[in-house]
């Protein structure tokens, strides 16, 4: 009798720690996946922004670009922002080299953080995509 409720018991308290885990795995995998989707819509909303200050500035489209900033600082990973800080030092716009090197440097670093890719792309490919540059040919 005594051997039959343990054995009862046992298989409760398995029952509820596996559900107890399931439940907490769950939950870190939930956080994880809304940490990439934030990820993801802060590093679009930047390059909407950079895109959109390229053809003349306003205030909401300097809202828009500060607003994409701070979202990135948050959620980005230290190599993101670090990047973000040198596009920042570089001058922020795209109309010169050092700036769209800065740039390249911290689309590379976004699409490693939010694609888990660290494969990076040619940064000629990018120039010449992004920029209509050519740099293979110096």
């Amino acid at each position: 009798m005594i051997q039959a409720l343990m054995i009862a018991a046992l298989s409760l308290i398995g029952v509820l720690i596996g559900a107890a885990l399931q439940y907490a795995f769950g939950q870190r995998l939930e956080a994880r996946k809304q940490l990439g989707v934030q990820r993801a819509q802060a590093c679009i909303d930047f390059f909407r922004a950079v895109s959109a200050l390229a053809q003349g500035r306003s205030k909401e489209q300097l809202a828009l670009a500060a607003d994409a900033k701070a979202r990135i600082c948050v959620y980005g990973s230290v190599a993101v922002v670090q990047r973000l800080g040198d596009f920042e030092r570089a001058g922020a716009i795209v109309a010169n080299s050092g700036s769209q090197a800065a740039l390249i440097q911290l689309m590379q670093a976004m699409r490693e953080d939010v694609t888990g890719s660290a494969i990076p792309l040619r940064q000629e490919d990018l120039m010449h995509i992004l920029f209509g540059r050519d740099t293979s040919a110096r």
